[in-house]
């Protein structure tokens, strides 16, 4: 990370340690990302457990298969893509959905394998690690513990699979993803940040690190 960069960080003392990020903030990370290509995210983690306990009232949560997480590429509201939920199931990935009186409240995505992230780069993990991504619940369900549901539906699978602990990557200011997290009983496991150019240049904390995060590009 050069100069330039870690001096426009400077200039918001510590806000990657608040709670209670200020609409600025949010513009000025939101333009960095966009135009300048520079990344912050907050990691979280938490330690699976062998039973998940009970999801949300009403909450029906499930593994899809690809057949049906294809379909829902049809409502554009949800962000499915067909080429990239044919390559996450290629590499492993799973999809949970959450269902309430039968309609898709939400759904969120697991990797057991370097997994894509944003700009090109991808996540590097070790391998009692399961990194939880994009996680998406509909407006008209938010506010139900749907996240939470999505979140530990899949705990006692990944645990039989060897896998111990659960990460989030979370831009550091996407205040509503990072307020779920913590009601998910996820817990602060430090700072990542990358600046994209010629070449990834990328940052982690001390904590991040220790969860061996690490961002990359493929090399073709």
């Amino acid at each position: 990370m050069n100069r330039t960069t870690r001096a426009s960080f400077a200039r918001y003392p510590r806000p990657l340690a608040s709670a209670d990020m200020t609409s600025p903030y949010v513009r000025v990370m939101s333009r960095l990302g966009e135009q300048a290509g520079v990344r912050v995210f907050r990691i979280f983690g938490r330690r699976l457990r062998a039973w998940a306990g009970p999801a949300a009232p009403r909450v029906d949560c499930r593994l899809l298969p690809q057949r049906e997480v294809l379909a829902l590429c049809a409502d554009p509201a949800l962000e499915l893509v067909p080429s990239k939920v044919q390559a996450a199931y290629r590499r492993g990935d799973l999809c949970v959905g959450a269902f309430q009186d039968g309609e898709l409240a939400g759904y969120c995505w697991f990797a057991l394998s370097p997994a894509p992230h944003m700009d090109g780069a991808w996540l590097e993990f070790p391998e009692h690690v399961v990194y939880t991504y994009k996680s998406y619940v509909r407006p008209a369900f938010r506010g139900r513990g749907i996240a939470a549901a999505l979140y530990g539906f899949a705990d006692a699978h990944f645990v039989e699979r060897g896998r111990t602990h659960a990460v989030l990557c979370v831009e550091s200011h996407n205040r509503p993803s990072i307020a779920a997290a913590r009601r998910s009983g996820f817990a602060e496991a430090g700072y990542a940040a990358y600046l994209v150019g010629a070449r990834l240049r990328a940052w982690r904390s001390r904590a991040a690190a220790g969860y061996g995060l690490r961002f990359f590009v493929p090399v073709e």
